[in-house]
């Protein structure tokens, strides 16, 4: 008799929004900001790489109309785990939005062989509670930190003035979430 062969094509990876509020924008890192997609709060879609010469790392930022955000620094979604991502304004500024940090959780899904990723991605309290990583500043002085040179996030190595900086602060007797 004659046999019959079916092939299924499915998406490697496959990007959830697990924030109960935020929009999230998801692109691969050195990518056109066209090419990014945009993820609903509690929606999910397959991800796929935009182009094959650039590294195979996702970044993320928090979708908003009037203020914009940087790109975090790049996640492996070949890397099984949570990886925090740092949410920083264009600006630098803090106000309105208190959202400081992301998390992003890679797993296989059952059932797939292990082709099949879900890559979840939702907000930390800004206070750190629960975060991955938390500083607490239990000095009378203010903590400055910043990151030096973070691959995965191109940008950050372009700026050439090292006052103009990425920088948090964590004032006496605060805590907060931190990330890449």
């Amino acid at each position: 008799g004659e046999l019959s062969r079916m092939l299924t094509i499915m998406p490697r990876f496959i990007v959830r929004n697990e924030s109960s509020w935020l929009d999230i924008d998801v692109k691969q890192v050195g990518a056109p900001d066209t090419s990014r997609v945009q993820i609903k709060h509690g929606e999910m879609i397959p991800f796929y790489w935009f182009d094959a010469t650039l590294p195979e790392l996702v970044c993320a930022r928090p979708t908003q109309s009037r203020n914009r955000f940087q790109w975090s620094g790049g996640c492996d979604l070949c890397t099984l785990g949570m990886i925090p991502l740092r949410v920083r304004r264009i600006d630098g500024s803090m106000d309105q939005l208190t959202l400081r940090s992301m998390r992003v959780n890679v797993e296989l899904q059952p059932g797939t062989g292990g082709s099949g990723t879900i890559v979840s991605i939702r907000d930390e309290d800004p206070s750190g509670e629960g975060s991955l990583f938390r500083i607490e500043n239990h000095s009378p002085f203010p903590i400055f930190t910043t990151q030096d040179g973070v691959l995965a996030n191109p940008a950050s190595m372009m700026l050439q003035d090292d006052s103009t900086q990425s920088c948090d602060v964590v004032q006496p007797g605060e805590r907060t979430s931190y990330a890449l």
